[in-house]
């Protein structure tokens, strides 16, 4: 870019002219997008005295902001203070102003203008890089004790830190403030969140009395199996007890069955109490959910009725499903504490269990008091009560003319105009999140009213409008999805809702595996299947952030898995989240002897078991909204054996 030009007409030009409109340009909206468009590929193809020349014309446009937030923004290392103060000010409601202050803060930094920092950002911005810049400011200008306490505050975490914390860290350290007891805090909480590369650079920090701690801990981050070693060689701490509880956990995943014969031993190593030796059983009964022997069932069912964790009772009931044990069922129901027992899917074992048990009346009341609630387990209970499902629709109040007035709706408006969508979600959440119970539903339906569907269902979540069914399941894209299930066996509400589970509707969705657009499809799936289906048009992965390739192919693989699965949308849905191998596997282990509510709930992965639920009562919902009727499950889904 040909940066000296633009720095010397931004060094020139007063601040107010790039924020404050001096001509009226009484054009229309059409217009201002043209010449949107024009500086833009101005801007791209380094044609700076066109951009220069386009740039006042548009002040009354609004995406103008942003085009001031990229001037300043790559112009960060020349503007001073007083403009990137001026530009937080008259824009504060811009998500980008947000943005501005942090880099600024971090720019005064690299600037060593310590004193400019603090007048800039008298409080600490929220970015870790930033706030250690803020810190060592701090430190710089003499304000040692907010220095030192923001330094405290910064280090005891368990991830790894920017760079820029390093100075903070080190000023502090000579000060004499990092002691052992703060290395080894930090790398405890390493330790319990999982990142052992931190734990092992932190252990490399401890002092040379602490060698043997130290390359200890080194080789439990990389081997698991020598929690053994550690547990009886180091002298018992609080420290050394929850790393060898955390080490242990690991070693259990690897080797249940070695940890289990090296429980006692290392439990007596480190004089741990009843509570932390328990941690330890936990970890292994958790292995022990497969196939196990008699022996290691009995050892598993007794460790988990000593137990204090909820979680580990679910999923001893959850086991008792999906092996058709109705005995055991209703024995580890009664082991589960009572605020867990009133969960929805807990309710509706009970309620089934009753039944068994010949108290047909008392689990009909409990079935019943089920079905006025919203979810899968009520369209279950009214299924199992043999009557259809009450959807009950709460509308968003409409809204009034002030919203459709108000700059960031203008600014979301083209936003989703030039397909920004990232940008257009940024500024939603920041509008919804700013507002009132009464103005979030008049937002909500103002995405709604506008066919803004990812919108609409992130203001039902941010404002968690839960009982709002219109806004939280609009009829996104019905079109091209009546036109890509025309010929296939799947429904067109079923993939809307597998749509809608998979992205909220945002096309522009994208997982940090690699998942992309509205059905969130794999390259790798994507390539597959249009060469499968002869999908010509179908070329690079750019394409799936296109509704309509994406649903395409979609819409395609999904019926591919729905047919293998046996028209079966339960199977096809776990599937479509965690494999077909994956679903076979767990056929196999129920191996025919459970119904179809207890296959769903022991599903052993809580992503897919939630993901499964929610796609058959998203599917429900918009049978409702097609104006179509049904219960949960077909009548193939609900008989047969799995």
């Amino acid at each position: 870019m040909e940066r000296v030009n633009m720095k010397g007409w931004l060094a020139a030009v007063p601040v107010t002219m790039l924020l404050v409109s001096t001509t009226v340009w009484a054009d229309s909206l059409q217009a201002q997008r043209e010449r949107y468009q024009a500086i833009k590929l101005a801007w791209d193809a380094n044609k700076m005295d066109e951009v220069e020349r386009l740039l006042p014309t548009l002040q009354d446009y609004p995406l103008y902001p942003y085009l001031v937030y990229r001037e300043l923004s790559q112009d960060l290392d020349i503007i001073s203070p007083r403009q990137a103060q001026e530009f937080i000010n008259t824009y504060p409601t811009l998500p980008a102003a947000k943005t501005l202050k942090n880099r600024f803060v971090n720019e005064l930094a690299r600037r060593q203008e310590w004193k400019s920092l603090l007048e800039f950002s008298p409080e600490a911005p929220q970015p870790a890089e930033a706030q250690c810049n803020f810190y060592f400011a701090n430190w710089a200008t003499g304000n040692k004790q907010v220095a030192w306490q923001g330094a405290e505050k910064l280090w005891l975490n368990g991830h790894s830190m920017p760079a820029s914390c390093d100075k903070l860290f080190n000023e502090w350290e000579r000060e004499g403030y990092l002691s052992t007891d703060m290395i080894l805090a930090r790398i405890h909480l390493a330790i319990k969140e999982g990142n052992t590369s931190t734990a092992t650079y932190l252990a490399k920090r401890l002092p040379n009395s602490y060698k043997t701690v130290a390359d200890a801990l080194v080789k439990l981050q990389n081997d698991p199996a020598s929690v053994v070693a550690f547990a009886k060689n180091l002298t018992p701490t609080d420290f050394t007890r929850q790393a060898t509880i955390a080490g242990f956990s690991r070693f259990a995943r690897q080797s249940p069955d070695e940890a289990r014969a090296a429980l006692a031993g290392i439990s007596s190593a480190q004089k741990m109490n009843m509570a932390e030796t328990q941690q330890l059983k936990d970890s292994v009964a958790w292995q022990y959910m497969g196939d196990v022997t008699p022996e290691q069932a009995m050892w598993r069912d007794e460790t988990i009725r000593e137990t204090n964790s909820a979680t580990l009772k679910e999923r001893r009931v959850r086991l008792a499903l999906g092996q058709g044990d109705k005995a055991g069922v209703a024995t580890w129901l009664k082991q589960l504490p009572n605020e867990v027992k009133n969960k929805e899917e807990w309710q509706y074992w009970q309620a089934m269990t009753l039944i068994d048990q010949g108290k047909t009346a008392e689990g009909e009341t409990l079935l019943r008091q089920l079905t006025s609630k919203r979810g899968f387990y009520p369209m279950v209970a009214a299924q199992q009560l043999k009557m259809d499902y009450p959807v009950y629709v709460n509308k968003a109040v409409q809204p009034d003319e002030s919203i459709h007035n108000m700059p960031q709706i203008q600014r979301v408006r083209e936003l989703m105009y030039w397909e920004m969508d990232n940008l257009a979600r940024s500024e939603w959440i920041n509008l919804v999140s700013s507002m009132s119970a009464n103005q979030q539903e008049q937002l909500a339906r103002y995405a709604f009213n506008n066919k803004w569907a990812d919108l609409s269902v992130q203001a039902t979540i941010t404002a968690k409008l839960w009982d709002h069914l219109e806004e939280r399941f609009p009829l996104a894209w019905e079109k091209q999805f009546n036109t890509y299930t025309r010929d296939k066996s799947i429904q067109k509400s079923y993939a809307m809702a597998i749509a809608r589970q998979e992205s909220a509707w945002n096309p522009q969705a994208q997982s940090p595996v690699g998942a992309t657009g509205l059905m969130q499809l794999m390259p790798a799936t994507a390539k597959h299947t249009a060469k499968k289906q002869g999908i010509s048009n179908y070329v690079n992965t750019s394409q799936l952030t296109n509704p309509v390739m994406n649903i395409e192919l979609g819409t395609a693989y999904l019926d591919d898995v729905y047919q293998q699965f046996g028209n079966n949308r339960i199977l096809a849905s776990a599937a479509y989240n965690a494999g077909p191998s994956r679903v076979n596997r767990w056929l196999g282990n129920s191996a025919g002897r459970i119904d179809a509510i207890a296959f769903v709930e022991s599903i052993p992965f809580s992503e897919t078991r939630g993901y499964v639920k929610n796609v058959l009562s998203y599917d429900l919902f918009y049978k409702h909204f097609l104006g179509e009727k049904g219960n949960v499950l077909s009548a193939s889904e609900w008989n047969m054996k799995y």
